[in-house]
């Protein structure tokens, strides 16, 4: 029985380091860039205040075709304008967005075709910042967090495989984390940093229980990445939120015999403030052509994201096709409307956030102490006596001091094991 844990003891070790040594540039970058956009709407508001705010005015705000019209011509006849995001505050500009994408570019630059958002008065109608949101800090930060700076094909390659290889590192991770008693020294090394220890004491302690208390979090935000990765992720969870069978619901069509009516925008924003007066804000997607509708997101809260009511209406008249809110939808699609809250930690509001934020450096910083951990092991023994396989570059396990067995290769490094040095 022991000669069988030891062997799974082995698997585990291996699949733990190898797995860390492929993905950890990767998983650091993940959790530097994650920690920094699960703040994301509170730290905009601090650093665009020129873009964001206006001085509101005691008159009626324009009509959001006239403010579409005037963000079209910012941006150029050639870019057109698919979406506007509308705050209910009225000290906060429309947010207009023109953004095409090539996938079969190579670099993030070459992935957007072109990427602008026109900050736009919606009280006069002046465009008061032109954003060539491919260069935005925040935009960049995405860029590295979901495609490494790479284009879709790349990017997205890497940064999936990382992830789901991520998923394995933890699991195998609280394997290894796991005490092997259940007594107070046992559970002192899997619960506590011994500060006072020596550096590589207190390093593995880093790697360790850190990565313990993160675990949870980081498995959540993980795994709801998955979801974004592979579309085949994506419908598994579906289909078992569904009760095992994918829930089908049908799509909405625009009436295209109707003349096309640029003011059918407003008459659709009008639905939307007399449904819900009292919501948070509005996502409004116009679709490009053919008999798309408009699609609506009516956010009821600024601490969420799933707690909305989405509609389609009808491009050329604004009629209302659809409208359901969260309670309405399938548990298929409820599962999928949560996955960016659980995501970026804005499930319990900013306490949770607070806690995926230290998650995600914590995250960054695994890669970092697991190979410190396993790169001095790997020295002390090379350097600890003569293996049974020499040479230049080679494997090396070494004999150890007053025993004629051969000891253990290097990638038991990772166990739970400590060495004297190292307590």
């Amino acid at each position: 029985m022991s000669q069988k844990k030891t062997a799974f003891g082995k698997l585990i070790g291996t699949l733990h380091l190898w797995l860390g040594l492929a993905s950890g540039i990767v998983i650091i970058v993940l959790g530097l860039t994650g920690a920094i956009y699960v703040f994301t709407d509170e730290l905009k508001p601090l650093v665009y205040q020129d873009r964001l705010f206006i001085q509101p005015e005691n008159k009626p705000k324009l009509p959001l075709s006239q403010l579409l019209a005037a963000a079209q011509k910012a941006v150029g006849e050639k870019r057109p304008v698919t979406r506007v995001e509308i705050s209910s505050q009225p000290d906060r500009t429309y947010i207009f967005r023109a953004l095409k994408v090539d996938k079969d570019g190579f670099s993030h630059w070459d992935y957007y075709k072109y990427y602008f958002r026109a900050y736009v008065n919606p009280y006069n109608g002046k465009v008061v910042k032109l954003e060539n949101s491919e260069n935005e800090f925040f935009t960049v930060i995405l860029g590295l967090h979901m495609r490494m700076l790479f284009g879709e094909k790349i990017g997205h390659a890497v940064v999936s495989y990382s992830v789901l290889a991520f998923v394995l590192i933890l699991i195998s991770g609280l394997v290894l984390w796991w005490p092997s008693k259940w007594n107070k020294s046992g559970t002192d090394k899997s619960f506590k940093i011994k500060w006072n220890a020596k550096w590589k004491r207190v390093n593995y302690d880093l790697h360790n229980v850190l990565g313990f208390y993160a675990c949870v979090l980081l498995f959540m935000s993980a795994v709801t990445g998955l979801v974004w990765a592979f579309d085949w992720f994506e419908k598994g969870v579906k289909t078992i939120a569904d009760g095992g069978k994918l829930a089908e619901v049908p799509a909405v069509f625009s009436d295209s015999t109707q003349n096309k009516d640029i003011t059918a925008i407003d008459r659709v924003f009008a639905t939307l403030q007399t449904d819900q007066p009292t919501a948070y804000g509005y996502l409004i997607n116009f679709p490009a052509a053919g008999k798309l509708p408009i699609n609506a997101s009516t956010y009821l809260t600024g601490s969420n994201r799933y707690d909305r009511i989405q509609g389609q209406y009808d491009q050329f008249t604004g009629a209302k096709l659809r409208s359901r809110s969260f309670d309405e939808l399938t548990n298929g699609e409820k599962a999928y409307a949560m996955n960016f809250d659980l995501h970026v930690g804005a499930w319990a509001g900013l306490t949770s956030k607070i806690l995926t934020f230290f998650a995600g450096l914590i995250c960054a910083s695994l890669p970092v102490t697991g190979f410190v951990i396993w790169w001095g092991r790997r020295k002390k023994e090379v350097k600890g006596g003569k293996g049974v396989r020499g040479g230049k570059g080679g494997m090396v396990a070494p004999v150890r001091a007053g025993a004629g067995k051969v000891g253990r290769p290097a990638f038991v490094s990772m166990s739970s094991r400590l060495s004297e040095e190292e307590k």
